[in-house]
């Protein structure tokens, strides 16, 4: 049983992470059950554990929901993922392989065929690999650890400022600026190029979180 339920956990974990599941949106005990055909007692062990780690809540007689963070919740996890993420940037300028070359080149042009098709939903996926393929560059298990931590948390609403006009190629446009500076190993400027990518990103959530609370 534990077992199942570690499977429904994990799932459920990325499905949230890669913003499947969006903050409010509401997980049925009866449909989870049906659509991962299992009973409904590993389903309720996983709700709890993912209740226990933050990314669900519940709310009286109306069940489990994707967690929606305050604001405040909200800025103060991207800013501990800026510093993160700058350092990633930092070190992947220092450690710089042909292949992790390779890997950030071709997530950037994943992010510009994305934004050429004004896919927002494609942009959101190529973003996500952008990122990641910095932090394999980085060569520090730990840190890539803690990013994906917070990972859990934030990544639900990074990609809701994609609904903004132009926002799409202003992300690309820092994208590869940030890109530029580790392929030229310029390890600080990436770091500070990053850190302003993504508290310009935070800024921008308090606004979108306050139309989720009002839904």
């Amino acid at each position: 049983m534990a077992r199942v339920a570690d499977q429904l956990i994990e799932t459920l974990r990325n499905e949230i992470r890669s913003g499947a599941l969006r903050p409010g949106d509401q997980l049925e005990e009866a449909a989870l059950a049906e659509r991962f055909d299992v009973s409904r007692t590993p389903v309720r062990e996983a709700v709890r554990s993912l209740v226990d780690s933050g990314l669900l809540e519940t709310r009286p007689r109306k069940g489990a929901f994707v967690r929606v963070l305050t604001a405040k919740e909200l800025i103060d996890l991207f800013e501990v993922a800026a510093e993160l993420e700058g350092m990633a940037c930092r070190l992947a300028a220092e450690r710089l392989t042909g292949e992790d070359a390779s890997s950030i080149e071709t997530a950037m042009q994943l992010c510009r065929d994305a934004v050429n098709r004004d896919d927002k939903t494609a942009y959101a996926k190529a973003n996500l690999a952008f990122h990641e393929s910095i932090h394999l560059a980085a060569g520090n298990s730990r840190l890539v650890e803690q990013i994906e931590q917070l990972a859990g948390h934030i990544n639900p609403y990074r990609a809701m400022p994609f609904q903004m006009r132009g926002r799409l190629q202003k992300s690309t446009e820092e994208h590869a600026r940030i890109a530029e500076a580790i392929l030229e190993n310029k390890g600080a400027e990436a770091d500070d190029l990053m850190r302003d990518h993504m508290m310009l990103q935070g800024q921008r959530l308090p606004i979108i979180l306050e139309a989720i609370e009002s839904r």
